[in-house]
């Protein structure tokens, strides 16, 4: 009887995983964020995440992660609604330092565990919406875009609330350099 009785349970459990399983990707698959849970209070929790290595966000569907070449420190852009959110991840990730107040609103907030820097400018559409987060050691994380609207602001503030630390860099974009010319001997 405690047989079929805990057989009857991990059958219950399978069918409901199964059902709340394809719920899901059915919502995930539409794109369409209001169907999200979540989607009206806070950040979407069906939205896929994009990993940057060091870093991740989640995104609404049809987002891309795009690596850059950088020249001292790590950059790359997420690509999605008309938006690109450019990140510059290193020592010298500094994006935001000509963002002054009145022309700006800058707030401090707490995002992935870290004191944060957010900006936005005070007329939307006209200058840098980012987010500026110092971590351990002498690395930063700048993640910005540029003259951004109302709406796209929105959904860009509620990607920032996202943020999450932890990865591996991703392998150098740029090749190694050449060898040196071989010595003649002569």
């Amino acid at each position: 009887m405690a047989v079929q009785r805990r057989n009857a349970v991990r059958y219950f459990a399978f069918i409901l995983l199964t059902i709340c399983t394809m719920a899901q990707a059915t919502k995930t698959s539409t794109g369409n964020v209001t169907e999200c849970e979540g989607a009206s209070v806070g950040v979407p929790t069906c939205w896929p995440k994009l990993d940057a290595g060091p870093f991740s966000i989640l995104t609404p569907s049809g987002w891309e992660f795009h690596q850059l070449t950088g020249v001292d420190s790590y950059v790359g852009e997420f690509v999605g609604a008309g938006v690109t959110l450019t990140f510059d991840f290193g020592r010298y990730s500094t994006e935001l330092r000509n963002v002054k107040k009145p022309a700006y609103i800058i707030a401090k907030k707490s995002i992935g565990g870290r004191t944060a820097k957010v900006v936005s400018p005070q007329t939307p559409g006209n200058g840098i919406t980012g987010v500026y987060v110092r971590l351990g050691g002498h690395d930063a994380l700048c993640l910005w875009g540029k003259d951004l609207t109302s709406a796209q602001q929105e959904l860009v503030f509620k990607i920032f609330e996202t943020i999450r630390f932890g990865g591996r860099m991703p392998p150098s974009s740029i090749p190694p350099p050449p060898p040196p010319p071989a010595r003649n001997p002569d």
